[in-house]
């Protein structure tokens, strides 16, 4: 759905910019000014109203200030702020930022070096004075309109600063608001708040945002920034008196991560959920799910594999590994998928973001159970899963589960983690290969594992490597495998 808002355009791409036809009295009394003014905002139809509404209110800003300066150039007629936000808009347009130069030395050459370097037509290499003057040209014309004399414009006035800016390392903010701190945040761990788990996190933070409003986080504001998410705790219960503690804290945890980035605030590393700093409900035990029973397992693989749908492959590709459902989420069909191998097998890492669950659950799941229900329906259960809404997948499967193999609250898809490493253990396969078809165990520090067994490239120059992988995964299942090898369904490992 398109928004309608003054001024907004959209690309065909669907990216916002800023649309504006300068005021008639200015293009009259200047007829050569640019007669629209325009500004990418960095944003697309995903983006939220928030977010929307706060470079639509930059934007204008920037025309205004645009119109101020055609039409006045008195540098003692603009206000600070305004003079700070054409210093950006330069740096901006030239692809530059505060500091650009701070590292480069004042001086590279001492008077005797510098000699040397003329005599013999050395190349020079240029100090940071040179480099901001390169960036900022104008500041070379700046000059010599203060030899004559002359009062400098309010545009000669922003080179004069911008030119300075690239040369000073940025100061850090002693204070920030809880908007600013979180752009720096997103912007610094590169998170994308358009899609995936980004999205996820700005939604987050935007559900936080509506009970605390924006407020400010400095050295004396603590008890502020307690008491304002102590109101969102509090909104929340109001709201949804069995919400649990673990959910809150799930909807917490960037916020405060982002306060606690917050530079010189030294509060900031002592602000957590824990302890008594904020009143929150008890933690629950969480249910967990239960070990299936061989007699289980072989209701469960001929059940896959008779009613065969995109819903029961994401449950049997599950089983092969104690899989969790972003994991199969994230799978991309053209990059992860390697059914058709001599030793068929998917890769989990993370999707285009490459992000799994932690670096741990990097896995490679041969494929020895119902082969051909995978490829044929793995990849409608992909697109099923990204259709709908993120929780819908988890509840399904569950109740299917249930409907098949009892209703008790520990029947559900994490069960398929604690079978697995069950199986695991009885077959006595390698730790490595264990850890590469599973992932880490908590609190394995041992992170060459992954180096040892996991291959970008799909294990297309060691095969071998990944016929080890497939003989510990058929010896895990064997009971089950020949129960299931009449389906045709099962790739026999020949050595």
């Amino acid at each position: 759905m398109s928004r309608k808002m003054r001024y907004l355009s959209e690309r065909k791409n669907g990216d916002y910019r800023y649309v504006r036809d300068y005021p008639t009295k200015l293009l009259r009394a200047i007829p050569s000014h640019p007669k629209q003014f325009s500004k990418e905002l960095g944003l697309d139809k995903s983006c939220s109203d928030s977010e929307l509404l706060k470079a639509m209110e930059e934007a204008t800003r920037l025309y205004d200030l645009r119109v101020k300066t055609a039409s006045n150039s008195d540098p003692n007629a603009f206000s600070e702020s305004e003079l700070k936000m054409a210093v950006e808009e330069v740096l901006r347009q030239r692809n530059l930022k505060v500091g650009e130069y701070a590292h480069v030395p004042e001086k590279q050459y001492t008077e005797e070096e510098w000699k040397r370097a003329m005599e013999h037509g050395a190349n020079i290499v240029p100090d940071r004075y040179d480099l901001a003057e390169q960036a900022i040209p104008e500041v070379e014309d700046v000059g010599y309109a203060e030899q004559r004399g002359e009062k400098l414009t309010f545009q000669q006035q922003v080179y004069v600063d911008a030119w300075k800016a690239v040369q000073t390392a940025p100061k850090f903010q002693k204070k920030q608001t809880m908007r600013e701190a979180w752009a720096r945040y997103v912007a610094d761990n590169k998170l994308d708040t358009t899609k995936g788990d980004g999205k996820d996190k700005q939604q987050r933070f935007e559900r936080v945002l509506k009970y605390t409003g924006d407020f400010t986080i400095s050295q004396e504001t603590r008890e502020d920034v307690q008491d304002r998410i102590q109101s969102f705790i509090y909104g929340k219960r109001q709201d949804n008196p069995s919400i649990t503690a673990q959910a809150i804290k799930r909807e917490l945890r960037e916020f405060i991560a982002a306060i606690r980035y917050v530079p010189r605030v030294d509060w900031g590393d002592r602000l957590k959920l824990s302890g008594n700093a904020f009143q929150i409900p008890k933690d629950e035990k969480p249910v967990k799910g239960r070990t299936l029973s061989d007699d289980e397992l072989r209701l469960f693989f001929s059940t896959c594999i008779n009613k065969a749908d995109p819903k029961w492959t994401a449950l049997l590709l599950m089983a092969h590994a104690g899989l969790g459902t972003k994991e199969i989420m994230r799978l991309r069909e053209d990059k992860d998928l390697f059914l058709d191998a001599k030793y068929p097998h998917v890769i989990f890492r993370g999707g285009d973001e490459e992000r799994s669950k932690a670096d741990s659950r990097l896995r490679v799941v041969p494929i020895v159970i119902g082969l051909e229900v995978i490829k044929e329906h793995l990849p409608q259960t992909i697109k099923w899963m990204n259709s709908v809404d993120k929780k819908t997948p988890n509840a399904t499967l569950n109740k299917r589960l249930r409907a098949l193999l009892g209703k008790e609250a520990t029947t559900k898809s994490h069960m398929f983690r604690h079978t697995w490493l069950r199986l695991s253990r009885r077959a006595r396969i390698s730790e490595d290969n264990k850890h590469a078809i599973a992932g880490w165990e908590k609190g394995d520090t041992n992170n060459t594992v992954m180096e040892r067994v996991y291959d970008i490239h799909g294990y297309r120059d060691d095969p071998e490597l990944l016929a080890q992988l497939y003989e510990d995964q058929k010896e895990i299942f064997s009971r089950f495998i020949v129960d299931a090898s009449s389906l045709s369904n099962v790739i026999e490992l020949k050595r």
